[in-house]
């Protein structure tokens, strides 16, 4: 009785943290909104990732002192400069088109994913696979009305970021094998702000104290929304923690009516829940973490 009280106690918590990095997360994309009007996305994403890297000065001097082995420095090279385009995409999307199809749109990552372990790793393909993703691609059809609707440069910025994002996961799911949490986070870090500092010094614009604030912000905020749901994945398994992400669609599609005066797309909303139940499809029957 006390074991499933104390199961039932961690995936409460997981549950939790899990609305608070969705919240995080939200937060970060409405930050962003209001940087688009000041920032290009490519400089933007450069200070977010520039203060994530002060964020963790401590722990990168804590790495290096425990840290005796040889590091594969060009695989976390490849992931960081790969993020790092990822990012920018994202950023330009938030920019341009409605937070709830950025959110909706983001929600392919894990299917891209598991589309990059079929194609790279040789995993099985199973019926669930086909299943989720066959689910996944008709949510993604009514969230991007192909030929219904002119495909704009935002969609399709997201849509590539998506991807990026994938093949970010799967090199960092590589990495996972021989290098410890603490390691992979710092590199991506170090390597993502070193890839967007020439892109950024090209179109230099120069930024104002609060937008400074803002990305200060931008930066805190991702950070803690990584770090609720790394520690409520380890509470509970993903098939409780994944329905939840459907709460960040419709947290960023009321803000996006009353902060930005974006429209209600009911489409975007039935897509983002299929993608969302194909996710849960997956993550009940097999290990996405």
């Amino acid at each position: 009785m006390n074991r499933a009280l104390s199961i039932k106690n961690y995936y409460l918590k997981s549950i939790f943290l899990m609305l608070l990095t969705g919240l995080c997360f939200v937060a970060v994309m409405v930050s962003v909104k209001f940087l688009s009007k000041d920032l290009p996305p490519t400089q933007a994403a450069f200070f977010r990732y520039l203060f994530g890297l002060i964020l963790i000065l401590p722990l990168i001097r804590l790495q290096f002192k425990k840290s005796i082995k040889k590091i594969p420095i060009l695989k976390h090279g490849l992931r960081g400069v790969v993020h790092g385009l990822a990012v920018v995409l994202w950023f330009f999307s938030v920019a341009n088109i409605p937070m709830a199809d950025v959110t909706a749109i983001n929600y392919l990552t894990p299917i891209f994913t598991t589309i990059g372990a079929i194609l790279i790793f040789k995993e099985a393909i199973t019926f669930n696979r086909i299943f989720a993703l066959i689910l996944s691609v008709i949510g993604a059809m009514l969230i991007l009305k192909p030929g219904y609707e002119v495909l704009s440069n935002g969609k399709i910025a997201q849509l590539l970021s998506t991807i990026f994002f994938a093949i970010s996961y799967l090199i960092a799911k590589n990495l996972t094998k021989t290098e410890s949490t603490h390691s992979i986070v710092i590199f991506l870090t170090l390597f993502a702000t070193i890839t967007l500092l020439p892109f950024t010094l090209l179109i230099w614009t120069k930024p104002i104290m609060s937008d400074l604030l803002l990305l200060l912000g931008v930066a805190i905020l991702g950070t803690l929304g990584h770090y609720f749901m790394t520690i409520a994945l380890s509470l509970a398994p993903l098939s409780i923690t994944q329905p939840v992400i459907f709460f960040q669609l419709i947290w960023s599609t009321l803000i996006g009516l009353l902060l930005f005066d974006e429209s209600l797309d009911f489409f975007i909303l039935i897509g983002g829940a299929l993608i969302v139940i194909a996710i849960v499809r997956l993550s009940a029957n097999e290990n996405l973490s």
